[in-house]
């Protein structure tokens, strides 16, 4: 901080050669800095005075804070989802080329044949389970068969 505090005595003392080297640079620094001021030290001054609208300005400065940060971390979440994504994509992508590139169409044509007839094995087998649960659900046997009912009725 005194590194800092030596360069700004240095840059804006008067009597230096820095000032004059460098001081069209400063005027508009001055300048611009001086317009902001006048525009805002009465608006600070009114804050000041009335403790409400400071109160209320503080509030608003933390909600536009808080949304900004909530912000921040939604496109957080948005990159890394995206990011994700495009990794499964191109992965998926090239193991199906890696697949492809080892087994040659005719072996890929094969392993495909071979699974989708076991998962339609697998498929009517539990289909056929979810209609005998359904049968038994309504009281009744897979064969057809009613059971007798059980209870006062």
């Amino acid at each position: 901080m005194d590194v800092v505090q030596d360069w700004a005595a240095y840059f804006l003392g008067s009597e230096q050669a820095a000032f004059i080297t460098y001081s069209p640079y400063l005027y508009r620094f001055y300048n611009a800095a001086s317009t902001i001021k006048s525009w805002l030290l009465p608006l600070i001054d009114q804050v000041i005075r009335k403790p409400d609208l400071a109160t209320i300005a503080l509030l608003l400065v933390i909600v536009i804070l808080s949304l900004k940060v909530l912000d921040m971390l939604w496109q957080t979440v948005v990159f890394w989802f995206k990011m994700a994504r495009r990794l499964l994509f191109w992965g998926v992508l090239a193991a199906l080329g890696l697949w492809m590139w080892t087994r040659g169409p005719e072996g890929v044509w094969e392993d495909v044949q071979y699974w989708s007839e076991a998962w339609g094995k697998e498929y009517g087998y539990w289909k056929e389970q979810e209609k005998v649960a359904r049968l038994a659900a309504q009281g009744r046997n897979y064969g057809g068969k009613q059971q007798r009912p059980v209870g006062w009725f």
